[in-house]
């Protein structure tokens, strides 16, 4: 690890510090629905993957910047100031962050530096116009970038009064009319798993464990997504019959072999995590073939027909769909609602709905599906697809 620097007189001067640090001649833009993102870095290897990530959004075109981003690959440093424990949520590890709040030059806006301790990434970003920087092992910690990005973008739209969701998001594909469901569940109910079964039967995929709901006055509300691929362990992309075709694109072939003896126990007991991009796994031909999808199956935003909250269970028998009103089960209501973390800032927050009644006036005329009983994913799908065309 490097020295601890000097204490930074204010945000401003710690983040002209890493970006004069050295060049960062690598780089690659997104267009993520009406706004532009710029990422640059000093490694020639994470724009490459990350180009390939972000392939359904990668824009050619040299318009300004909404969000900047800029990604410094080197060794673990140790934060230039003193970090703060901070508190957990419940059934969060303890001290995965820590963090400090910075002021701004001159009384103006400030912004905070992130450690997460685990990796030793150090995350610095500030209000709007502010450069968002990682610095630390960023070649080896690609899924930390890809949150940081995503965390950063939807703190710009929690800001503009958009509701955000724990959830995952599908859409019928726009031929079909382009109505999207929104699936929530409490931990471990399987909405991932769900949302890829949809796809597997033709649904397009908005978003994994994240939603934004933007409320339009007078009209059905829009669900967007963000650019994060599903996360897969090798039992939901090797165990399930109707998915392993498609979803073992996304596991190295080696590892292929290697898990295809395992009993579907063990399978599951696996804790490597793998990304299911979702035009490898479930476009026209698959990645091997030529040329490649005229339209990616990865968007980010439809008129929201419905919501789906899972509160099924493992072993209790047949899956039970049911229409409910929100308003009257606040309890389910709470499947959906999702504190804001380290990454989105006081002043974003002063115009974010987070409350159950802001949420619940997001949703305003929104049907809602409750899947209670036994897990049962085929009879899920089946359901939410009757459901989401008949809403």
């Amino acid at each position: 690890m490097s020295a601890p620097a000097s204490t930074p007189a204010s945000f401003d001067a710690l983040a002209q510090s890493y970006a004069r640090r050295e060049p960062a001649p690598f780089g690659l833009r997104l267009r993520l629905e009406e706004l532009h993102l710029a990422v640059r870095t000093n490694n020639a290897a994470i724009a490459d993957d990350l180009r390939r990530y972000f392939a359904p959004f990668v824009a050619e075109d040299s318009h300004p910047a909404d969000l900047e981003f800029l990604f410094l690959d080197g060794p673990v440093e140790e934060p230039p100031v003193e970090l703060a424990v901070r508190r957990h949520l419940p059934g969060k590890r303890p001290d995965k962050e820590r963090s400090a709040e910075l002021p701004g030059a001159a009384g103006g806006g400030g912004g905070r530096l992130v450690r997460k301790q685990a990796t030793g990434m150090l995350f610095l970003f500030g209000g709007a116009g502010a450069l968002n920087i990682a610095v630390g092992p960023c070649a080896r910690q690609r899924n930390q970038l890809v949150n940081f990005l995503c965390a950063r973008y939807m703190e710009r739209r929690v800001a503009q009064g958009w509701a955000l969701g724990h959830a995952a998001g599908v859409a019928l594909p726009p031929e079909q009319g382009g109505a999207a469901l929104a699936l929530c569940g409490f931990a471990g109910m399987g909405k991932s798993t769900l949302a890829l079964h949809l796809v597997a039967r033709g649904c397009d995929f908005l978003s994994n464990d994240r939603v934004l709901v933007e409320p339009r006055p007078g009209a059905c509300p829009l669900l967007h997504g963000i650019p994060k691929h599903p996360r897969l362990n090798p039992g939901t992309a090797l165990g399930n019959p109707e998915l392993a075709p498609l979803l073992a694109a996304a596991l190295p072939a080696a590892l292929r072999e290697s898990y295809a003896g395992l009993p579907p126990a063990a399978l599951y007991a696996v804790e490597d995590k793998f990304d299911a991009c979702i035009d490898e796994c479930f476009g026209p031909g698959g990645a091997q073939h030529s040329p490649p999808p005229a339209r990616s199956r990865f968007r980010l935003a439809a008129p929201l027909a419905g919501l789906v909250v899972l509160n099924w269970r493992h072993g209790g028998g047949a899956a039970l769909p049911r229409r409910v009103e929100l308003a009257q089960r606040p309890d389910l209501l709470e499947a959906l609602r999702k504190p804001p973390g380290v990454f989105y800032l006081p002043q974003a927050l002063a115009t974010a709905r987070l409350t159950p009644e802001a949420h619940l006036q997001a949703l305003a005329g929104v049907p809602v599906l409750e899947l209670s009983g036994g897990s049962d994913f085929e009879a899920g799908a089946q359901a939410c697809l009757d459901f989401l065309q008949s809403s």
